[in-house]
């Protein structure tokens, strides 16, 4: 039997955002409410990411130094899930005695609630359970084809927002990705309870765990104070994540292993009855791929805050790269905040394709610090922006004029780097 690939619908819009997660949401929202008739697909049910479906739900860092330096739709966001009781929002120091303790804690279900109903009031059409699976990019218009539970779509926009996080839509258009050999491990996050902490012997742990076969990085030590946190806070190995073969072994594995120590504990008196009540639906990924853009961000020019000509945003987090054993850190000197150009989001060579988040055009150590949530946020708002512009005056994605785009990034309530 001959089967044939049917495109059941077409539709166009002027911008397409693929991808429904911390940049993406942000990039459909700053693109709609700066005039463009913006399409968002998510290959989930739930948007918002890594903050909602893999449970990493302290997003910063929107202060630097004690001041505000990330602002906009992401930041409305934050106040309006606070007013509902769903943000924990510190008190914002010049120099915390940890850089995480900024970080704002939210509750999915709110955070979730709220961006729903930012993406409705702005008009974004928004079509989850949907994954693209082919793009023909010319120098004219961008035409995707979007596969649904129920029937194959092409789109035909202006522009193409990538926010995958992996760079897949840059894949598909042919342009290059750059992929560390080692990646950065994942973590799968979840809650443990059924014990009291002081009835836990220490020593039995430490005993008992030289008769198990864990990886080499875990340490009796590790295992004992996860008990204190009440979460089995370990590193997944992770290795092409961004291919469908390699986020299910990393699944599987994540799995795999949360059990092994969940079979330990219960070894342990005390821990007779632990549960594992949570685990997030889906592992959280540090790393896979960065594209290949007009102007890659150096370790050097990022924790030395470089300012460059075009530059759109800030970001300020440490040089934060996770190995199997442990965090490499490196902090930014007091009053020095890290700033991301443009040309950055823009794939080398790109007519009407821009990318935003984790993606951003980088080294490894500067990646590190530019992927946590906070920045790739305000690349969202970037390219919603940029996009919008573009489409509007029909222009080709990296011949947006500068001042315009800060004029527009202004116009939203985002914070534009100044020297």
């Amino acid at each position: 039997m001959k089967t044939i690939l049917n495109v059941n619908k077409i539709t166009t819009c002027d911008v397409l955002v693929i991808g429904g997660g911390t940049a993406g949401v942000f990039a459909a929202i700053s693109s709609a409410r700066s005039g463009a008739k913006t399409i968002l697909i998510e290959k989930n049910s739930m948007l918002g990411g890594t903050i909602c479906v893999a449970n990493v739900n302290f997003p910063g860092l929107f202060f630097a130094w004690g001041k505000k330096i990330i602002d906009g739709p992401c930041w409305e966001a934050i106040e309006r899930t606070a007013a509902l009781g769903g943000a924990d929002i510190p008190k914002i120091e010049y120099h915390p005695q940890r850089h995480w303790q900024q970080q704002i804690l939210i509750n999915r279900f709110t955070y979730t609630a709220v961006i729903n109903e930012m993406l409705e009031e702005a008009g974004v059409i928004t079509i989850t359970n949907a994954m693209i699976t082919g793009i023909e990019e010319s120098k004219t218009e961008v035409k995707s084809i979007i596969t649904e539970k129920s029937q194959i779509t092409q789109i035909i926009s202006n522009i193409l927002i990538d926010t995958t996080a992996d760079g897949n839509v840059v894949q598909f258009a042919g342009y290059q990705l750059d992929k560390s050999n080692e990646q950065q491990p994942a973590t799968l996050q979840n809650h443990i309870l059924g014990y009291d902490i002081n009835s836990i012997s220490k020593e039995e742990v430490l005993e008992k765990f030289k008769y198990e076969s864990f990886p080499k990085y875990i340490t009796a030590i590790d295992l004992y104070e996860y008990l204190s946190v009440k979460k089995i806070n370990i590193h997944i190995p992770s290795k092409n994540a961004d291919t469908s073969i390699g986020k299910t072994k990393l699944e599987f594995d994540a799995l795999k292993l949360l059990k092994s120590i969940y079979i330990f504990y219960k070894k342990i008196k005390g821990l007779e009855n632990l549960t594992v009540d949570f685990i997030a639906e889906e592992t959280g990924v540090r790393e896979t791929n960065r594209i290949i853009g007009e102007t890659k961000i150096t370790a050097d020019e990022y924790i030395n805050g470089y300012y460059y000509s075009d530059s759109v945003c800030y970001a300020f987090y440490p040089i934060d790269l996770h190995v199997l054993s442990g965090i490499e850190q490196k902090f930014h000197k007091p009053d020095v905040i890290a700033k991301i150009p443009y040309t950055a989001l823009i794939p080398k060579n790109s007519k009407r394709i821009i990318c935003a988040g984790r993606m951003v055009s980088s080294d490894i150590y500067a990646n590190s610090g530019l992927r946590v949530q906070a920045p790739c946020m305000a690349m969202g708002q970037v390219a919603g922006c940029a996009a919008a512009i573009a489409s509007q005056n029909s222009l080709l994605i990296k011949d947006v004029p500068y001042e315009i785009l800060c004029a527009y990034l202004q116009k939203i309530g985002a914070i534009v780097p100044t020297k």
